[in-house]
């Protein structure tokens, strides 16, 4: 007596005609990875010729024969335990899906980070240059140096550009309002004058290494438009050399300058192996389905035996379960009270900037604003009493629903 198939011919042929569709669209997929992985050609960065691109920089630094490059997959790896990883004005969120520009900071050795200062649409006719820029709002560019320290410092603007002092020899020019930081903290100036610095370095101790930020306050001395005005270039190249010397023989530097392009959205398309791409998603997407159908298609000549096993309920994909799976993760990784008080300062500074709180005003100053503000709107918690923070875990729970609670009050959508 035959064995009868556990599935029908045109179930066979079904199962076929998925596989070679997924192997289809691997290909297609495949063959748009290139056009998906470019960044923004008119903005930041070492690959952008634009007038706030870094291009001319990168290409001084390689005239020279310093060891330089762009990175488009990994740049702490490229960058090493001597190199200088230069994160150039990065958006506040990462263009690397799963990737915090943040823990990129934390986990670098020698970084320069170079704050964003403009805003910028590109040319309709030519994508490579840009039609208009405007200054970012100091909140953001303070959210973005937020990431290195929450210390106090500021960011200001002024016309004066007088360095009282100036640990280089060569004297950096800016043309019109420059962007600067006033320090605080651990944070020490390296250029700076009576307005603010323009260079600051913060040093920490690690267990078997000392990390060292340079923070650039003003990317215009080394943008495209900005690195040929007066003593720029070299100026930015002594920079780039001694932070990389940095600590002499305890800490050999003379490694590779990485420009990381990643948080530009420029992503090696070809650095990883069709193994690899296929394991990430949303290619593992397709490597299941065509695993699957390779497993019903043997299955098919195999007979038959014992009761069908009840399927299973489908996963829950909605809002509640992505809640749950993100706290989860972020109480797995411990750091609740620093993002507590992030959480805290961010939801302060998006409401100034709802409420179009006067430029300049910073820390207490624009504490005591949006206190009379909220005063004047009955607000029931004060801006300062959020800002002061707490020092407990229940304490950093409440700080955050009254953070939470004050934005919808002053904002009248409670």
């Amino acid at each position: 007596m035959m064995r009868k198939p556990a599935f029908a011919r045109s179930s066979i042929a079904i199962f076929i005609a998925v596989m070679t569709a997924l192997l289809a669209l691997t290909a297609i997929v495949a063959s748009r990875e290139k056009e998906l992985a470019r960044g923004a050609a008119a903005g930041p960065g070492a690959f952008s010729t634009s007038a706030i691109g870094s291009a001319g920089f990168y290409e001084i630094l390689r005239r020279m024969d310093i060891p330089v490059t762009r990175s488009t997959l990994n740049p702490l790896r490229d960058a090493g335990s001597h190199g200088v990883l230069i994160i150039g004005e990065p958006p506040l969120y990462s263009a690397v899906p799963g990737e915090e520009i943040s823990g990129k900071i934390e986990r670098s050795r020698r970084l320069l980070l170079v704050l964003p200062k403009w805003q910028w649409e590109a040319d309709d006719e030519n994508p490579e240059w840009v039609s208009r820029i405007s200054p970012h709002d100091i909140p953001y560019v303070s959210m973005i140096l937020s990431l290195v320290t929450i210390d106090g410092s500021a960011i200001v603007r002024a016309v004066s550009q007088q360095w009282t002092r100036n640990d280089f020899s060569f004297s950096p020019e800016i043309r019109g309002v420059a962007q600067l930081i006033r320090p605080s903290g651990r944070m020490r100036a390296l250029v700076g004058g009576e307005d603010g610095a323009l260079l600051i370095e913060y040093t920490e101790e690690k267990e078997d290494y000392t990390r060292v930020v340079w923070i650039l306050s003003d990317p215009d001395v080394l943008s495209n438009h900005g690195i040929a005005r007066g003593e720029n270039a070299a100026f930015m190249v002594s920079v780039i050399k001694s932070l990389s010397a940095y600590g002499g023989e305890d800490y050999p530097g003379s490694g590779t300058i990485v420009f990381d392009e990643t948080v530009h959205g420029f992503l090696s398309e070809s650095s990883d192996s069709i193994s690899k791409m296929m394991m990430k998603f949303p290619y593992v997407l397709i490597t299941i389905f065509t695993v699957l159908s390779a497993i019903l298609f043997v299955s098919a000549g195999a007979e038959r035996f014992g009761a069908p096993i009840a399927a299973k309920p489908a996963l829950d994909f909605g809002k509640t379960l992505l809640i749950d799976n993100g706290a989860r993760l972020l109480d797995y990784g411990g750091h609740h009270a620093v993002t507590l008080e992030r959480y805290a300062r961010m939801i302060v500074y998006e409401t100034a900037k709802a409420l179009h709180a006067p430029e300049g005003l910073e820390g207490i100053r624009l504490a005591e604003w949006l206190d009379r503000v909220g005063e004047s709107r009955k607000v029931s918690v004060p801006c300062s009493s959020i800002l002061r923070g707490a020092s407990d875990m229940p304490a950093l729970m409440k700080n955050a629903r009254n953070a939470h609670r004050w934005k919808k009050e002053i904002l009248g959508k409670l």
